[in-house]
């Protein structure tokens, strides 16, 4: 089976980061995984720290785990913490700044993937009443927000989820969602979307087809190639919460067809 055909755990302690100025970044799917509609990464900034970044040809989403900060895309400005997810449209420059006094933990993820090196640092930006940028038009561009506890959950079976980010707040490319998945196995199952999953609490089992894959809990990484048949048991006896994100864009319930 080839490496875009297969999916992939990965634990996020195995992960390689990379230092960067006052933090730390993982990537944590990636074209080498084998993605080709979604790419994700995991970013700890430290106190007083800020990370400014551009970069064309992706969109981007994230949910905050912990700390407390700020995500400024352009000339707007959003109050982030924990249960946070912001939404940062294509080729707009932005910054997460930690405001608080422990590590501002972001995951996030990107869509379509694109070459880490095409991520270049921005300059901080500079208050100039009366001037915008030349490339975005900054009376457009909003940092769209969103509050995981005010999102109405879907229930699906005895399962339930809250969609947090897609294209009814301007994200074209993907879907970002939170998840919980009560004690036990649902059917296995197969998307027409490319998924990047994130355990944030619990513990359970992966089953790729007929099969147990590994052991999930938090800080856990699932990637999912479209039409991967797959389910997430749990195992424990707390319900299992997972953040996922998935391109195409559409709802964490389309399932393609049982194969004949």
């Amino acid at each position: 089976m080839s490496v875009q055909q297969r999916a992939r755990l990965r634990h996020e302690r195995d992960i390689q980061g990379q230092a960067i100025e006052g933090g730390r970044l993982q990537w944590l799917v990636d074209r080498e995984l084998g993605a080709e509609h979604v790419m994700s990464y995991r970013l700890t900034l430290e106190p007083d720290s800020s990370e400014t970044h551009v970069h064309a040809g992706a969109e981007e989403v994230l949910y905050v785990l912990e700390g407390t900060g700020e995500v400024r895309v352009e000339a707007a400005t959003q109050a982030v913490g924990p249960g946070r997810a912001v939404f940062v449209p294509d080729g707009s420059e932005h910054s997460y700044v930690n405001t608080g006094d422990a590590p501002l933990v972001l995951v996030g993820a990107m869509a379509p993937p694109i070459d880490p090196d095409d991520i270049r640092p921005a300059m901080p930006r500079l208050d100039l009443a009366g001037l915008t940028s030349s490339e975005i038009d900054e009376a457009t561009v909003r940092p769209t927000m969103m509050e995981e506890s005010r999102v109405t959950p879907t229930l699906m079976g005895e399962r339930s989820f809250r969609v947090l980010v897609n294209p009814e707040v301007g994200c074209r490319q993907m879907t970002q969602f939170t998840g919980v998945i009560p004690t036990g196995r649902a059917p296995l199952h197969a998307h027409p979307h490319e998924e990047a999953v994130y355990i944030l609490a619990g513990s359970g089992r992966l089953w790729i087809e007929d099969a147990p894959v590994g052991e999930l809990r938090p800080g856990s990484v699932v990637f999912f190639p479209i039409g991967v048949r797959h389910t997430l048991e749990n195992t424990g006896q707390e319900d299992m919460k997972v953040l996922g994100a998935f391109s195409p864009a559409g709802s964490p319930e389309a399932k393609l067809p049982p194969a004949r």
